[in-house]
């Protein structure tokens, strides 16, 4: 064994300021580019060492511990998948100048530093493994379900969110330390706020003090574990303080990273009674079971939710319908759904209220895409040389769309005037190794899926986040404020793409 494979640094495995939170001895993540999932933080490696941290050494390494325990969790849930938007490796920038954020680009995971204002301790928001994984979390949804990253509805941006906010949680109870944190926390209770369910504390402080105590939470930017049930986001206003729910993305969001967290709680419940946990008495490793399940769950609803303007609706009847594959308490985990209003009786009859099954066909392994493509065509109404776009989906089978353009006139809609948002006709097929198709949905946007659109573009117009074009890079937008812009295509039509999420302050 060589010097470099002895060495050991320091991290936290949970935000800094969390409670009891210290950085720890570990050992430095190695071919970090490899993949599936391989990831690079940019600049020099320095050597693995214990860094104090505050120094580059320590958020170097900082953030590449805790995209390597992202990268082992998702090669887990997603073994068919593993490749970015980006291309094979995911570039992570450490320090992208001074700020009280992060966010995802398609290009980069970018970091920033700054001070808070009441203590005066530096921050940096790659030093949070809450905040790391929850941007890496934005970019494993978008290599899975490409279609949602331009989707113009309110459910799906928040989606986005909530899905960052899970994925945090995932990594963290992957560790046997941190499980055993949340149950000495709660006493075995862990439906109450704790340690992992809390995110982002450091950010939080930070960014309370300079924009007042309504932007954040008293202990956390966000809390897995929330009372907020669902309710049509244009129903709710455009903003709210931290304990308010309202449409935008991150604050939205918590009704499905609650309702995520509910259904571990269940699942921690359902293990807890299994023989081995009693017998050993390993209420930690019951939890950390419990959250590889809903992992599994999750990655399996998100890959297949079609993306309408009820998206959290269909991913919650997609979620219970893969419990009820797995054997994964589905009673309980129905009622955790119903319980936060995500699972009407007629989104548990059938996922997507106004989806149309095509019957079971048989279809020979050489001619299936063809044959079923021409199927999809026919329900569609599309012409024969109309593009349908098609992937693989992880789980087996494909899915793909129709995107049709819904051109957007009127001075509400401030730079995007005149332009185009893309919204999709859907469908997912599930295919059996011999060629015949045992599951299949088309789902056609409708009156619904356009008046989300338009209200969305609205509203990002009203609050000043669509740039005028020609656009400039995503980075000088983010900093702006514009997470979105409009550009003129190869076809010669305007629209609305977006630029970048975030995953710090709102």
């Amino acid at each position: 064994m060589d010097e470099a494979s002895r060495a050991r640094i320091r991290v936290f495995l949970n935000d800094p300021a969390a409670r009891g939170q210290r950085a720890v001895p570990s050992d430095p993540p190695l071919d970090t580019e490899r993949g599936p999932w391989g990831f690079r933080v940019e600049g020099r490696r320095p050597r693995p060492l214990p860094y104090e941290p505050d120094t580059p050494g320590f958020l170097h390494w900082q953030i590449a511990s805790a995209l390597a325990r992202g990268r082992s969790l998702w090669t887990s849930l997603l073994p068919k998948a593993g490749k970015w938007i980006p291309g094979p490796v995911l570039a992570a920038i450490p320090i992208d100048g001074d700020g009280l954020n992060a966010f995802y680009d398609r290009r980069a995971l970018h970091f920033f530093r700054d001070v808070d204002a009441k203590s005066g301790a530096i921050v940096h928001s790659g030093d949070s493994p809450d905040i790391v994984t929850h941007e890496q979390g934005h970019a494993v949804l978008d290599a899975i379900r490409p279609d949602l990253w331009d989707a113009p509805h309110f459910e799906v941006a928040a989606f986005h969110e909530a899905f960052g906010d899970v994925a945090a949680i995932l990594v963290a109870l992957e560790e046997a330390e941190l499980a055993r944190a949340v149950v000495d926390e709660t006493h075995g209770s862990v439906d109450r706020s704790n340690l992992v369910s809390r995110l982002a504390e450091e950010l939080a402080a930070a960014v309370a003090a300079r924009y007042g105590p309504g932007a954040a939470l008293p202990d956390a930017l966000r809390d897995a574990v929330n009372a907020f049930d669902y309710r049509a986001p244009r129903s709710l206003p455009e903003e709210a303080p931290a304990d308010a729910l309202s449409r935008e993305p991150h604050s939205f969001g918590r009704v499905v990273t609650g309702a995520c967290w509910d259904v571990l709680v269940r699942l921690y419940v359902a293990e807890s009674r299994t023989p081995a946990a009693s017998e050993a008495g390993e209420s930690a490793a019951a939890l950390a079971r419990a959250a590889r399940r809903l992992g599994r769950l999750v990655a399996a609803a998100a890959a297949n939710a079609p993306p309408a303007a009820a998206f959290f609706r269909r991913f919650a009847a997609e979620l219970e319908s893969a419990a009820r594959a797995e054997g994964a308490a589905p009673s309980e985990i129905a009622r955790a759904l119903d319980s936060r209003a995500l699972l009407p009786r007629a989104a548990k009859r059938e996922p997507g209220a106004r989806g149309e099954r095509i019957a079971a066909m048989g279809l020979g392994g050489d001619g299936m895409p063809t044959r079923l493509l021409d199927a999809v065509r026919e329900h569609f109404g599309a012409s024969a040389d109309e593009e349908i776009l098609v992937h693989p989906a992880p789980d087996g089978g494909f899915r793909g769309r129709r995107t049709r353009d819904l051109v957007l006139s009127g001075a509400e809609y401030g730079a995007a005037d005149g332009a185009a948002v893309e919204i999709s006709d859907s469908f997912a097929v599930t295919v059996e190794e011999t060629g015949y198709v045992t599951a299949s949905r088309i789902e056609r946007a409708g009156p619904e899926e356009e008046e989300d659109a338009r209200e969305f573009v609205r509203s990002l117009a009203r609050a000043g986040r669509i740039a005028e074009e020609p656009a400039p890079d995503p980075e000088s937008l983010f900093r702006e404020g514009k997470s979105h812009f409009v550009t003129k295509e190869a076809d010669g039509v305007r629209r609305l793409r977006r630029a970048w999420l975030s995953g710090g302050r709102r």
